[in-house]
């Protein structure tokens, strides 16, 4: 009775880590651009749900800065990377830059076929700026 009594104990003790450790694998993050200190994009996403987060941070290496980041969607199947003519704005991240990093972001529900980051404007010294995509495959 006692190790029944354990093992119950156990299993509610470690059943929210276990749910976490299973949405973390479900759900896992995409980096999209990682350290940009100029304007550019990423390379095309073909997310694997609708709803979808997207979180830019980024520092300078002195003083203060700024960004301005757009996410940008199409439903074009080959959509060209290299022009702007493709892609709408679903959001925009804008982010004031320091020595210590800052962060912002936003939550989309529609089922885009692509998606990409790009970086409109950067400022600062040793400014750089990174952008991570949830629940994409």
């Amino acid at each position: 009775m006692k190790r029944l009594a354990l093992a119950l104990a156990l299993s509610i003790a470690l059943a929210p880590a276990i749910a976490l450790a299973q949405a973390r694998t479900q759900f896992p993050s995409t980096v999209m651009l990682t350290d940009a200190t100029t304007t550019s994009s990423s390379a095309n996403f073909k997310p694997a749900t609708g709803v979808r987060t997207f979180q830019a941070y980024g520092a300078t290496s002195s003083g203060a800065g700024a960004a301005t980041i757009v996410i940008e969607v199409s439903n074009i199947e080959a959509a060209v990377n290299s022009t702007n003519v493709d892609w709408i704005t679903a959001g925009t991240i804008t982010l004031t830059l320091a020595t210590t990093r800052s962060s912002d972001g936003f939550t989309m529900d529609a089922p885009w076929r692509n998606v990409r980051a790009r970086v409109t404007a950067i400022s600062g010294t040793g400014a750089a700026v990174s952008v991570v995509m949830g629940n994409a495959q």
